[in-house]
């Protein structure tokens, strides 16, 4: 199952607590036991939810040390379409209306947590994981310190907002479907409070920190049918595909719908390409592929058990077990690709172990790994090359 440590032996009285503060079945509860990277490593440990609600991916911290400290930390909650399985729409009443783009990368989220003696410490997490970490998949963790070189000020957004900050970290080095001319960076989602509330962008006090572009706003008076059907169809218009199956364009939109009590919901609008088939048509390879590399991103046990909660956010058991083979199929696909990706980086820190570096010259890179590799390969060759953070003077950077 997705989380830092699978297979954890299960405290319970820890368990106990961890159903009190979150009034989840304990089925829904992954135990964590990890170390805050951004607080002297720092040993955590709780339960993670993987209930796919407002709960998702929260956090219920029982121990910080060895001291107890329950606390839940409310986390990124899973984004809904606006209509049913029927296709009919449920837009809440509105007062106004916040479209922002929907960027394409791994969510981080800025949080505090109280330590055993009550003080306030920030640290980052992954959708599913309590912690931000270095896989095998990806370095998230030495991005985003870069991220945060870059934008120091991300440091002081959750106590100036008094909120956990959404983030979506993208660009070229974490590319998912949208292909970005940016190499690196992060943008601002939105925050969310203690008792799940959502706070737009727009109310938020960024102090100079990126947001997701804002696309438009929308006052009550708006048609929000219609304008979901041309906001569809304009970022259709937009959206081009690669020789790689890659999209350049937009992922799509956020709704961030505001009722006339000021509650923020959020509803997530996708152009078709990024759909490419209905989501009511059912589970289908490419949506299971999708959701292989986003547990990659926090976990690296991948197996057909391990992908089944992730499955259940979007589709019944009776999908899944109907579809068992290609799922079966899918993940042994992506597990074909990540071994190529590792193989490739073997290849590179061969070279890199010469003097070479993609960062200092990719033809003569490039030219020594086309001995290595068909040419129909090269592209995600240097692919896989350039996700890869540059190294700092005199360090070597290759793996974790």
């Amino acid at each position: 199952m997705p989380g830092d440590v699978p297979e954890l032996p299960i405290d319970a009285e820890a368990l106990a607590t961890a159903v009190k503060l979150t009034g989840l079945d304990a089925s829904y509860l992954q135990p964590f036991d990890t170390a805050d990277p951004f607080n002297d490593n720092l040993p955590l440990r709780g339960f993670l939810s993987q209930r796919p609600d407002h709960r998702y991916g929260g956090l219920a911290i029982t121990h910080v040390g060895e001291v107890p400290a329950a606390q839940f930390i409310p986390a990124t909650p899973k984004l809904r379409y606006p209509f049913g399985r029927d296709g009919s729409f449920h837009f809440p009443r509105v007062k106004r209306v916040h479209l922002y783009e929907k960027l394409d990368g791994t969510n981080v989220l800025a949080y505090r947590y109280a330590d055993g003696h009550g003080k306030l410490r920030l640290t980052y997490k992954l959708r599913l994981s309590p912690v931000l970490r270095n896989s095998r998949f990806g370095p998230f963790l030495d991005m985003w310190r870069e991220i945060l070189a870059r934008h120091p000020n991300i440091s002081k957004l959750a106590e100036a907002n008094a909120c956990s900050i959404s983030f979506e970290m993208y660009g070229k080095r974490n590319a998912h479907l949208i292909l970005y001319e940016n190499d690196l960076d992060a943008a601002v989602l939105f925050g969310v409070d203690a008792k799940f509330a959502i706070v737009a962008p727009c109310r938020l006090d960024l102090m100079g920190v990126p947001a997701a572009p804002l696309a438009c706003e929308l006052s009550a008076d708006a048609d929000p049918v219609a304008k979901y059907a041309n906001v569809r169809a304009e970022m259709e218009q937009r959206n081009h595909a690669t020789d790689d199956e890659k999209l350049i364009g937009t992922e799509g939109m956020v709704w961030y719908f505001e009722d006339p009590t000021g509650l923020i919901t959020m509803w997530k609008c996708k152009p078709e390409s990024v759909e490419e088939i209905h989501w009511a048509a059912g589970i289908n390879k490419k949506a299971v592929i999708a959701t292989c590399w986003n547990f990659l991103e926090t976990a690296d046990n991948l197996t057909y058990e391990s992908l089944q909660p992730l499955l259940l956010e979007e589709y019944t058991q009776e999908d899944i077990e109907k579809f068992s083979t290609n799922i079966r199929q899918s993940i042994e696909a992506v597990k074909l690709e990540f071994e190529f990706r590792e193989h490739v980086l073997a290849k590179y820190d061969a070279l890199a172990a010469k003097g070479m570096s993609i960062h200092t010259d990719k033809g003569a890179v490039m030219r020594e790994l086309s001995k290595q590799f068909e040419r129909s390969e090269m592209k995600k060759v240097f692919s896989a090359i350039s996700m890869r953070r540059k190294p700092p003077e005199g360090q070597r950077t290759i793996g974790k």
